[in-house]
């Protein structure tokens, strides 16, 4: 029996590739962020191995399945794979309200194949907060591909282009997506773009996009394919892995893989420094009594809101300077 309380011993299973370590892992570095700076302490140094997929798209897409059949079809190339699927928050528990196994049942029982529903916890953008941190113990662990699902909340799910490596976007005819993802900016991040469902007049729908990818310029040079599956029957999956495998080349060739890492480590850095900001100011929020008094001189309109937020900062930003 692993203990929790026992982190060096959770950490040496865990590089023994025991899954219930990993499944543990997870759990404290989504929930306890100073228990898991010792844990990525020990691990980092065996990451940056991992390929990243982000996969984004409106509900009812058919990402989930698509997923599924994706990860079968790494499966059948000998690679082992992750994924981290972003689901809505459930009111009451605050976990995610979908489960991963329900929409996943083919793969779940793959020992190679690691799933973990993330709850969104009222995050926009698509993605969780602790979803970089679980994608980095997944790469530790040695998984070959991470695939993460973003929540499904249509024109909020452009934060996957903050730690996939390759973003896929996918659409589904019928449901005015090609109009929605220009105006969401979602054909601007995506590297490739699947219509799924295509035996619902998917073609329609792939000209259309083929079209709206005229509109955009890129520097990389590379120009972003169009695919059509059905991803319930496997049709179009192979291809799609072979366009991920080919986007990964152009981005490796071209010093763009190296450049988007150390843009998402950049970016993640200066999250985690922001959180550690917010979390010092509410703690002395919370013990200056003096915020009561301010309150009511606001209240009596004797100071406005933003004189009244300066008087607190000034103290605070005192301490942090010296």
């Amino acid at each position: 029996m692993i203990r929790d309380s026992n982190l060096e011993e959770l950490v040496s299973k865990f590089q023994e590739k025991d899954r219930l370590a990993l499944a543990r892992i997870i759990t404290i570095v989504e929930n306890e962020p100073e228990r898991g700076k010792e844990i990525f302490d020990a691990l980092y140094k065996n990451t940056g191995k991992a390929y990243i997929v982000g996969i984004t798209g409106s509900p009812g897409s058919g990402k989930s399945t698509l997923i599924s059949r994706l990860a079968q079809e790494m499966r059948s190339r000998g690679k082992t794979v992750g994924i981290i699927s972003i689901d809505p928050s459930s009111p009451f528990s605050g976990g995610a309200f979908l489960g991963d196994r329900v929409r996943m049942r083919e793969i779940v029982s793959d020992p190679e194949i690691f799933i973990r529903s993330v709850a969104s916890r009222g995050m926009s953008g698509g993605l969780s907060k602790a979803t970089y941190d679980i994608a980095t113990v997944f790469d530790a662990y040695g998984k070959d591909y991470i695939i993460i699902e973003t929540v499904g909340a249509g024109q909020a799910e452009v934060d996957v282009i903050k730690i996939a490596d390759t973003i896929v976007c996918v659409f589904m005819p019928g449901a005015g997506d090609s109009i929605q993802a220009q105006k969401a900016g979602i054909i601007e991040i995506g590297d490739i773009l699947v219509v799924n469902k295509a035996d619902l007049n998917g073609d329609k729908l792939a000209l259309q996009l083929e079209m709206a990818l005229d509109s955009y310029t890129r520097q990389t040079g590379w120009r972003p394919p169009v695919l059509t599956t059905i991803a319930i029957d496997g049709v179009g999956i192979k291809e799609l892995l072979e366009a991920i495998e080919e986007h990964r080349k152009h981005i490796e060739l071209a010093g763009l893989l190296e450049e988007r890492r150390r843009d998402h480590i950049e970016r993640k850095i200066k999250e985690i420094v922001e959180s550690l900001i917010q979390e010092h100011v509410y703690k002395q929020l919370n013990e200056d009594k003096g915020i009561e008094k301010l309150v009511e001189k606001v209240y009596s309109r004797e100071e406005n809101l933003y004189s009244a937020a300066d008087k607190l900062l000034k103290p605070i930003i005192k301490k942090f300077v010296g």
